[in-house]
């Protein structure tokens, strides 16, 4: 509700790290969405691709996991430091 522009407009992103006050490469985005992804990454993010109603492909800084079950804060933390 705080966003002018839904994803895949990476708007929510920024304005989420923005209040957080960190850089958008220092956060990692969950995402079960190609629409997600796309916002995600066009804010900056590193994400962590977790298919659930659709395939997601892999591309050049998108880490995929199978399940939320495979995911660790260490997993978490290597991809905030790519």
């Amino acid at each position: 509700d705080v966003v002018t522009h839904g994803k895949p407009h990476p708007e929510a992103y920024l304005t989420a790290a923005a209040a957080l006050g960190v850089v958008p490469h220092e956060c990692v985005a969950i995402e079960d969405s190609p629409t997600g992804l796309a916002a995600a990454e066009a804010a900056g993010l590193p994400t962590l691709a977790v298919p659930h109603v659709v395939p997601l492909e892999p591309a050049p800084g998108r880490h995929l996991a199978a399940s939320l079950t495979e995911v660790d804060l260490a997993l978490l933390a290597a991809l905030a430091r790519r």
